[in-house]
């Protein structure tokens, strides 16, 4: 058999029943299924090299699939992973609606596995809607893994820029691709690996080559939270809206909570700040002044300045840096 053409019809509705899905933050994505190794080519150190191809248009194209959901019939997926981003491209019933997720709007990927039903679970079909309809994952290596779903997850977020009367705002969009087209999962967690690699070198603004990713800098990220910025909820903020976009983008941090006044200059003016890859304060505009007054204050400021990127996510009362930066960017 020629498993490069080897595109079987799966049917999903066992799990996502073939359809848009929502995600423990709100997101929305689409459950396919993919099967085409036809897209690589091995070096002769044994590794896999992507083949690239160019459209009419002038993208550059690095992975293409045809996705099939058996419970819609004659509704086809096409999905392409370009330099521009993912083209998502739906026909059905002879219509055809095409998006792109621009690869500025994706943060990150990750490749999960079905987790393992809990004891007393039903697995009849006559299962409630709501825990049927749920797709549940845990990381690759977790031992609640389903054993008895060989199927591999790749989860891709995005958030989307939405414009409104008041100006925009970015929805959280996941997208999800079931791999299954093997018996094994080892083999199936190839192909989606495959995609997480080539999103990843894309995402970070490096060139896509050899399928697997590293990140060239496996530094943490230095947090410096300041608890009482604003109305006091500036852990919980973090806890809840950050810490999730950190774990999506697979960027370790360490998080350090402000104690006193001037805690966050003296931390950054004494400590080794190169043992982080940057900084990002959480609170309003004092605590961001403190950091950057203690690295102005430290004899090697011209590179700690150079070297070392900040942000800032704004949980005090005015938060007028941060405005101002968000108009710049408008």
């Amino acid at each position: 058999m020629d498993l490069a053409a080897y595109k079987p019809k799966v049917d999903l509705s066992e799990t996502m029943g073939g359809r848009e899905i929502e995600d423990d933050f709100g997101g929305k994505g689409i459950a396919v299924v993919v099967a085409d190794r036809s897209a690589t080519t091995v070096d002769q150190d044994g590794q896999q090299l992507l083949q690239q191809q160019t459209t009419a248009g002038g993208a550059m194209v690095y992975l293409t699939e045809t996705f099939y959901i058996s419970s819609k019939k004659n509704t086809v997926f096409e999905v392409r992973l370009t330099d521009k981003g993912l083209c998502l491209k739906k026909q059905s019933n002879g219509s055809t609606k095409e998006q792109t997720i621009p690869l500025k709007d994706i943060i990150g990927c990750r490749c999960l596995r079905s987790k393992r039903r809990s004891r007393g679970s039903s697995a009849c079909t006559c299962a409630s809607i709501s825990s049927s309809n749920r797709l549940k994952v845990v990381e690759e290596s977790s031992e609640e893994q389903d054993e008895s779903d060989v199927s591999a997850y790749l989860y891709i977020y995005a958030y989307i820029l939405k414009r409104n009367r008041r100006g925009g705002f970015r929805e959280r969009t996941t997208i999800t691709l079931r791999f299954r087209s093997f018996d094994r999962y080892e083999d199936n967690n190839r192909e989606a690996q495959k995609w997480r690699a080539a999103i990843k070198h894309l995402v970070a603004g490096e060139p896509v080559q050899r399928l697997t990713y590293q990140p060239r800098d496996a530094r943490k990220m230095l947090i410096i939270l300041n608890p009482k910025s604003g109305s006091g909820k500036a852990r919980e903020m973090f806890q809840q809206r950050v810490a999730p976009i950190f774990a999506e983008a697979e960027i370790p941090y360490d998080l350090h909570i402000t104690k006193k006044s001037n805690w966050a200059r003296e931390f950054v003016r004494q400590r080794d700040v190169y043992l982080w890859r940057g900084i990002v304060v959480v609170g309003g505009d004092g605590i961001f002044f403190e950091v950057l007054n203690g690295l102005f204050e430290r004899e090697d400021w011209q590179t700690a300045i150079d070297e070392l990127p900040m942000g800032i996510i704004p949980c005090g009362s005015g938060n007028g840096l941060a405005k101002t930066i968000s108009f710049l960017y408008e």
